[in-house]
């Protein structure tokens, strides 16, 4: 979930908290937007104080002890030109867990209509989804995937039912490198706010992950304010039941620990 800390973010931690503890969660991470470089740098989703950060982050854990788990995370925004200024910032801070989203392909922002502009629906899918790949392809200091179809979100073309099968020779690439690294996948629940009422990603591909090896699943409000926080997660343990999974990951340390569903 992002905080004031990100440039979208709507809530303190404080105000995150009370809701979390309120709709009965055990345990949160905050994830505030990391996008290394932008090309528009004044506009750039960036965390301008990691030290304050980290600090507040600690000052909410000792707050809420014994009430809620409160893990240090954050979501780092991937470009082919930024990849090792995220795997050192990542390893300066002692983030319990780290996001690795792709929100610009070649600086181009899939919630901007210009990225549409010379893209139908199918190279729009399919361009954003070669990104990832390239870009994990080089990177690895993260713990899971954060919302793979991230460009439905934005799409101007008309959802139909059959979208989430678009680019699969992709994402089976993608799911393959995710299981041999050890790395996991985001169930991002923002997604049924979208007209298509489907998380990131949708059911099907879950399961489809789950029959290729994946075992790492998170999920993920990716709220943005105080209403959206736990956001359909009641929801999500049973989408990820019916795709066969057993267990939700949890982190600590960049570590996977897996609790029953």
């Amino acid at each position: 979930m992002h905080t004031f800390f990100s440039p979208d973010g709507k809530m303190t931690m404080e105000e995150a908290c009370k809701k979390a503890v309120s709709v009965g969660l055990k345990e949160i991470a905050f994830t505030d937007h990391m996008d290394m470089d932008l090309p528009d740098n004044k506009n750039a989703f960036q965390i301008k104080d990691m030290d304050q950060y980290i600090q507040s982050i600690a000052s909410v854990r000792e707050k809420y002890k014994g009430k809620l788990s409160i893990k240090t995370g954050i979501e780092i925004g991937l470009q082919d030109w930024t990849l090792k200024d995220a795997a050192l910032l990542v390893r300066k801070y002692p983030f319990d867990f780290v996001i690795a989203s792709v929100h610009l392909v070649d600086g181009l922002d899939p919630a901007r209509s210009e990225y549409y502009e010379n893209r139908d629906k199918i190279k729009s899918y399919t361009d954003y989804y070669q990104k990832i790949y390239d870009l994990l392809r080089q990177y690895d200091d993260y713990c899971v995937l954060g919302h793979l179809d991230y460009v439905r979100r934005y799409m101007p073309y008309p959802y139909t039912p059959g979208d989430h099968k678009i680019g699969m020779e992709i994402v089976e690439s993608i799911f393959k490198l995710l299981v041999e690294r050890g790395k996991g996948l985001e169930l991002n629940t923002a997604g049924y706010k979208h007209s298509s009422k489907q998380p990131h990603p949708h059911p099907d591909i879950l399961k489809w992950y789950r029959d290729l090896g994946g075992e790492i699943v998170t999920i993920g409000s990716d709220a943005h304010t105080v209403k959206y926080v736990g956001y359909e997660n009641k929801r999500a343990l049973e989408w990820l039941k019916q795709a066969g999974f057993e267990y939700v990951t949890i982190f600590t340390d960049r570590q996977p620990k897996f609790v029953k569903i």
